[in-house]
This record gives structure tokens, sequence and C-alpha cells, in this order.
């Protein structure tokens, strides 16, 4: 065994230790790691066993580093170390040096920024990881170089920062070895030496030589010895302090008791004789049980034994027998810890004509013959308006068709196959088509589905555009200052036709105050034709409908307006005295009967609501027909009721009053028939009304030049309900120069048409 004793021997810089029992038995102790190493057949370069593999693909980049170290020494060295041994010991024979066996250790790894028992980097960590994870057996082979072998993943970072420092004197490589082995070193040594004349004077000035004496008497004695240095005890312990105390006290009792029974045994007898064993005990066993035996007798009972002292001539041979010297080995567990960064590849790449592409290997992971070709099938749909149902997508590669459904819950899905080769290069080419399909649609006015052409697509991506084989086209349908109160809701009703195409399509929308705008999205196939027809139905509160006629549109959208933005409005007036009138109703009309238009409308006068009041007309077409009709009722606070007469008005405001009279208008136009097909230049017309008894009288003419001159207007009041006509004379002039004056005539209707011939 190894043994931790003096002289300790160091040639060349190496540790060697003795055996305890085999003078040619030597050890040695490792000195710092170093990579395995293994001789090159041809250059007989010894090459370290250190790969790195990098690689780059689509599914990452990175790389491996694989090594293997050890702590062994040269063969040639040992040689050296073993002659040196047998020339400095005087040995008879060559001495055998090996490792220090070891019983247990581990080995750690430190790599750039990370060690043995480092948690894996996470995910989210940010910034260059270097290391990503070291794998190795924690303990080496424990038996002959302690051989270790290490695997490393490293992330693209540490590939290029390994492979630049590689080549370097050192190494970013740190190893440990923690290592354990037995060896055998001193535990104690215990002397006794005694000048036994001084000894046996002592006994005898104590004891007499007939004097009976306890064995206790003896043990005091003894201690006195002890103490005078009589009885010398050195002991040597080479435990240090606080190590085994315990056992070190043991060892220095055992000794005293060894002395104190070579006195007794020398120096007194029993008086009576002791039991003894079946077997011879040498001094040793005497010494080591004498305490145990005091002991069983006091057990048993028994009362301590007698002695007697005998008279001893103490001899150059009993003073040999009698001085003692004890030493004891022990066994202990030692650890060393070996480490250090391994040499760089500096060297080897300069002097032995080595290159680094043999230590790196390059690896492209996106290798043809593994690869798959894979197409991602993604449909740019808008599911929701389009209306899509879904799109089934047919791809085929090398013959071997696919399809794949996309549907709005799943719009991509990716479809692969073993890639095919030719000429070792990889077939990229994919035919592909789709299939659209849409939902809540009436097959009577146009496709429920539409295929597209075959096309040879050679990416790993395939986008689906459906609008590529029709159109949407969003028509914004929007109502702007429309008057709500009088149209509550306007139909809409749009239609499309593409006969070539099998299209037909009929929709209607319905807008209201609080919807006043839509979308319809036209479906078209032929980018060219993009021309629809469009029908507004104003659905009037007094259902007097308004109902236009289709029209066409090849814009976006459809403005909706108040189908007659031109109003005709009457302002009416109330003049009264409210301490006398209870209520006033005015009823107002409007009528165009070329247009089959009648609007009748009524406002309230009362103490409580006299403010000024507007009559509006809502459809007013002809913006030339003005006419309105009012007829006024006056309820007084008496109860009296009175009505007046009737009065029309081209004013825009009409003032009431208690007496006020009908008014009328009489409206005067030439015929329409050029004045000069009957030889006329112009004409006058001298219109007249008179109600002698009411005081009344009105009195106007109105020249015409043209049959094109714009209409004329006779007003006058009138008090008689029964006398509201008017007379008129015509006076002609002729392009002859001649004048003619027709007879005065009355009449009693609201338009004079005067005639030419």
């Amino acid at each position: 065994m190894l043994y931790l004793e003096a002289p300790f021997e160091v040639i060349e810089g190496i540790s060697i230790f003795s055996d305890h029992a085999d003078p040619l038995q030597f050890y040695y102790m490792p000195l710092m790691p170093h990579f395995t190493t293994i001789e090159d057949s041809v250059s007989g370069v010894k090459v370290p066993q250190l790969q790195l593999i990098k690689y780059k693909g689509d599914a990452g980049n990175g790389g491996f580093l694989n090594f293997d170290v050890n702590l062994g020494i040269d063969p040639e060295l040992l040689k050296t170390i073993a002659r040196k041994l047998r020339t400095k010991n005087n040995l008879t024979a060559e001495p055998r040096v090996v490792p220090v066996p070891l019983i247990d250790g581990t080995v750690k790894l430190m790599l750039l920024d990370r060690e043995t028992g480092d948690t894996p980097p996470e995910d989210s960590e940010k910034g260059p990881r270097f290391v990503q994870k070291i794998s190795h057996y924690a303990k080496p082979s424990l038996y002959g170089d302690n051989q270790a072998a290490f695997s490393v993943a490293l992330d693209q970072n540490g590939v290029t920062v390994l492979e630049k420092a590689m080549q370097g004197e050192m190494s970013p490589i740190g190893v440990v070895y923690s290592l354990d082995y037995l060896a055998l070193r001193p535990a104690y040594s215990v002397r006794v030496s005694a000048d036994w004349d001084r000894v046996q004077h002592h006994l005898q000035d104590s004891f007499g030589t007939n004097f009976l004496v306890f064995s206790s008497e003896i043990d005091k004695v003894v201690d006195e010895l002890i103490e005078s240095q009589a009885i010398k005890l050195e002991i040597d312990s080479f435990i240090p302090p606080g190590d085994n105390a315990a056992e070190l006290l043991g060892r220095l009792d055992r000794a005293i008791n060894e002395v104190k029974d070579m006195v007794l045994e020398n120096f007194f007898e029993p008086s009576v004789q002791p039991i003894t064993d079946e077997e011879e005990e040498d001094g040793w066993d005497k010494a080591a049980g004498f305490a145990e035996r005091i002991a069983l007798m006091h057990a048993r009972g028994g009362h301590q034994p007698l002695f007697t002292m005998k008279k001893v001539d103490i001899t150059r041979i009993d003073r040999k027998r009698l001085d003692v010297n004890m030493t004891e080995r022990t066994t202990v567990v030692r650890s060393i810890f070996p480490q250090g960064h391994l040499q760089g590849l500096f060297q080897l790449l300069r002097d032995g004509g080595v290159t680094m592409s043999r230590f790196v290997t390059e690896v492209d992971l996106d290798d043809p013959w593994f690869r798959e070709r894979r197409v991602n099938v993604i449909a740019r749909a808008n599911f929701s308006t389009d209306n899509v149902e879904s799109v089934n997508v047919r791809l085929e590669y090398d013959g071997d068709a696919k399809n794949a459904i996309l549907d709005a819950a799943n719009p991509q899905k990716t479809l692969k196959w073993n890639s095919e080769l030719v000429n070792g290069a990889e077939i990229k080419a994919v035919k592909a088509s789709y299939k659209v399909s849409f939902k809540n649609v009436d097959a009577s006015e146009r496709p429920v589905s539409l295929s597209s052409p075959e096309v040879v697509i050679d990416t790993e991506n395939y986008e689906i555009r459906p609008h590529e084989l029709y159109s949407l086209v969003p028509v914004s349908i929007i109502a702007l200052d429309f008057p709500w109160t009088v149209y509550p809701h306007v139909e809409v009703q749009v239609r499309y036709a593409d006969a070539a195409h099998q299209i037909n399509i009929n929709e209607t929308f319905l807008l209201n105050q609080q919807k006043t705008s839509d979308i319809w999205n036209l479906f078209a196939l032929d980018p060219a034709r993009r021309s629809f027809q469009y029908k507004l139905i104003f659905r009037s509160a007094d259902h007097r409908d308004v109902e236009r006629p289709w029209a066409d549109n090849d814009t976006e959208k459809i403005i909706i307006r108040d189908p007659y933005p031109v109003k005709r409005r009457l302002q009416v007036v109330p003049a009264f005295n409210w301490t006398e009138v209870e209520n006033v109703f005015v009823d107002v009309t409007y009528e165009d009967r070329a247009n089959s238009i009648r609007e009748d409308q009524s406002v309230n006068f009362n103490p409580n609501a006299k403010d000024v009041k507007t009559v509006e007309v809502r459809q007013f077409v002809n913006p030339e027909h003005r006419f309105m009709t009012y007829k006024t009722t006056i309820i007084s606070k008496d109860g009296t009721v009175r009505e007046t007469p009737s009065s029309v008005t081209l004013a825009e405001r009409a003032i009431i009053t208690p007496q006020m009279r009908g008014h009328k208008i009489l409206s005067v136009l030439p015929e329409a028939v050029p004045f000069a097909d009957r030889g006329i230049k112009e004409f006058t017309v001298l219109v007249k009304y008179e109600d002698v008894q009411a005081g009344l009288s009105f009195t106007d003419s109105f020249r015409f030049a043209s049959h094109q001159d714009r209409p004329r207007y006779f007003e006058y009041d009138y008090a008689d309900p029964n006398n509201t006509g008017c007379q008129y004379q015509i006076t002609y002039l002729h392009t002859n120069g001649l004048q003619r004056v027709s007879d005065w005539k009355t009449s009693d209707e609201d338009t004079l048409t005067v005639t030419t011939a």
C-alpha cells in the first residue's frame, strides 16, 4: 500500500511515493489533465482526440464538441523515473512505477460560460448562450490513465468562439478531477524506558519483601514512579489535533497498563495462585488483559488480589526485555484534485503539419436526401364577408396527389412528401389547383363554387387568393340629409346580370333612420363588367310612396337624397286680438294635378300658441307651380265660429286676420303655338274684377310677344264666394300692322289660356 512517510521523491516534476512493504513498488501522483492522443500512423504526430461538429440548416445552427482527456504520463518518462529511483535507492532490481490506486473520484468540465451541473439556459434568456448542454459521465475510469469523455452542445456563437480559441496556446476547456485513494501513514509511537534499579529500590522501600500488598496499592506506586521519571513514557502522535483524540487516549492508557503489568510480573507474586487459562498468554496479552481481569474479579464479588514482593536481580537481558517500544500505522483516505485548462492546438497546427479541418467537421442539415418537400397552403380569403365555406386545395408532387380542406377555423395547412431527387438535385415542381365553395348562395343567381386553373409552383408557400377568380365589389348605399320623418323607410333594389357567367343577382336593402347605410357586395366574374342597376322606393309616412325608375350605375356607391329637394314653404302669420279669439285653424292645400300631387296640412293658433308657423310641401315636383290654397276657421271666445273665403297665394307668407277676404289668382298664358304661324306679332290681355257692393276693384294688363313667354298672374280679393269670376279683353296686333280687339269675357277658372286663332 502507498506509504505516506518520508523520504518523498520528486523526479522529473512527478511526486513519487513508496510502498509500505515492497521496496520495488512505487506510486506516482498525476499532473494536470490533457487531451488523449493517438499517434498518426503516417506522420507519427500525436493527434488529440478532439472533434468539433458545426452544423447549419433550417432546423437551426450550432455544433457539438467531443473530446477525451486523461491523467496519464508518457511511458518513456516513466522509464526515466524508474531508472533514477533504482540509482538513488540502490535497488537490486528495476522498480515498478504505477498510478496511485483510486477508490473513487469525479471529473468536472468548465467551458466558456458554463460548467458541469449548470442548469440549461432558458429559451427566454437574452444574449448568446455559447454552451447549451454539457454531457459526460460524472466519474472518470478510475483505472489506468483515468480517461474521461465529454460531449458539449454549442450554439452558433459558441462554435465560432471555440473554433478560434482552440487555435491558441491554451484552450478554453477546463477540466477538474477529484480523486480519492487509500494510503498508509504512521499513527503514533510509544516508548517506555525505566531505571529498574530505582524502581526496585522504591518498591522495596515501599513494601518490603514479606509485606502483603493489594494490587491497587501497586498501581499507586507505579503512578508515583511515572511522575518521578523513574519510569519514562514518550508518545509521538501523527494524528492532527482533534482527529481521533479518543483513540489516542486509549493508546496512552494501554501503555500505562502495560507498565503496571510488567512491574507486577517482574517484582511481585500473588499470595494466592491465580486462575490460569488453558493457553499460555504472552506478555503483551497479559498487559492488555490486566485491567479486564481486575474488573472481572469485582464483577464476581471477589476481593482485591494480594501480592508479595519478590527478590529480582536486574540483569542486562532482563533490562532489554523490560524496555518497551510500541508503534502503530493507520490507513487514511486522501483526495487530490488534478486540474487545468487543456493545451490548445497552436503548436500542433504550426509544427505538426496538421490542419484545423482535421478537428472540425462541417455538416449541412438540409441534405436533399433527408429533406421533405413541404408546401404551406395559406388561404388569403375573407371567409365571413365573402361567404366562403371552404377552399379545397389539390397538390400533386411527382405523381402523388394530396388535398387539404381550408376553412375559417383552419385557414392554413402543410402538405409534405419525401423529396425526390434527379441527378442529386431535389425536384421542386408541384402542381397546384383549388376549388372555392360558397355558403348561403342561391344557385339560380350565381355559381356555388369556382375552380382555379392548374399551376406549377416551386416555392414552399402557396398563397390562395380567391379574388383572382372573382371580384366582390363593395357598393356603398348611403342616405345623406334625408327627411326620415316624411319617408321612414327607403327600399333599395339592386340587380346585376352576366349571362355569359350564369349570374343574375337581385337583392333588396331597406334603410331607415337607425340604419342610414349598407354595403352590397357585388359578385362579378368579368372584371370589365361592373355596371349594375338600382331602383329606389321611398316609403312615405302617409302611404303615398314615391317610386323611381331603374337607373344604371357603374360607380361603387348609391347616394340617396330627398326625392324632392326643392321645397315650397308658406309662413302663416296670425294677427288677432287674443282676448277675443279662442282658436284659429288654417287649412292649407297644395295641388299639382299634372303630377297627381295633393297635400293637405293644417295649423292651429290660440293664445298659448300664436307664433308664426311654416307649412312645407313635401312633394314639390314642379317649381313653376307654387299655388297654395288656404282657408281659415276662427272661433271666438263667445263661441261664434266664422270661416273666411278660400284664398290662393304665390307669396312666401300669408297674413291671417279676422277681416280677411278671399284671395284668388288667375294664371294668364299664351297658347303654345308660334305667333308667326297665326300672323300675330303680339297681344295684350286686359283683366279686371269688380264687386261694387264690397267696394272691391282690381285691374291689370299683360303683354305677350311670344308663345314661349312665361305665365302672368292676376291677383285679386273677393268677398262673395258666389262672385269670384273676373273679366278680360284681348287686343291682338297682327304682323301686317292691323289690330283686333275682342269682346269682354268672363272667366271663373284659375287659368286663362289665350288662343291666337
